[in-house]
Formats: C-alpha cells, structure tokens, sequence
C-alpha cells in the first residue's frame, strides 16, 4: 500500500510540474514588421500535425525560380475556425501565399493567410 501511494504521489507530481511546459512556437524567427506576399504554384501540402505545411515554387524579382515553404496552424485549429481541410490545396495549384518570412532571409513564410486562384481567402487564424 506504501509503494501504491508513494507511485500515485510521484505520478501526480510529474503530471503537476510538467503541465506548463507544453511547447509553444512564437514568432521570433520570423519578421513580423513585414508581410510577404509570394505568388506560385503549390508542389506539396501536408496537412499534419503539429502545422501544416505548404511548398510552392515562385519565382522572384530576378525570375529565378524559388523553393518556398509556408507554416501554417495546426489541422485542427485550421478546420475549427478557417475551413481548411486535407483537400484545400494540391499540387499544380496556384496561390499567393502572405505572411511573416524568415528574419535570415530563407523562403520560408509564417503563414498568415493565403488567396487562391479563384479569389477566395484561406485565413490562418
């Protein structure tokens, strides 16, 4: 009965002491000053857990072609409250994708919304 308790206080501690420490993903490396647009085709889109992910191709200001990788919220939070489902996007589609770019300049987005060919806008609440 000791060992039974003394397991259930451990236990109980751990749980106690580990609840504030869930990960939470801020924003300090992206430039949050600024919002990026970048126009381009999707190659993949994964909608998985912990964010989704979007990769395009664009090109830039010099026509050069660039791999682009946009993060969005998590699945669950992207049904809930912006209407995205697994099918939103496929590859061969083009979108204009906005956000919060990388602060070391890397074609990677924080995304904040992206509008697709026919007009409409995904939020990323």
């Amino acid at each position: 009965m000791k060992h039974l308790a003394l397991s259930l206080t451990l236990a109980f501690s751990v749980l106690v002491v580990s609840a504030p420490l869930p990960a939470h993903h801020g924003e300090v490396n992206y430039d949050t000053e600024k919002v990026v647009s970048v126009k381009g085709t999707v190659t993949d889109f994964q909608f998985i857990n912990p964010h989704v992910q979007i990769f395009m191709d664009a090109k830039n200001d010099k026509g050069e072609l660039e791999k682009w990788s946009c993060e969005a919220r998590s699945p669950i939070m992207l049904v809930r409250v912006g209407g995205w489902d697994k099918n939103t996007l496929k590859p061969g589609d083009v979108i204009t994708a906005s956000g919060f770019r990388a602060r070391n300049g890397s074609p990677i987005l924080r995304l904040q919304k992206i509008v697709l060919a026919d007009g409409k806008v995904m939020a990323n609440l």
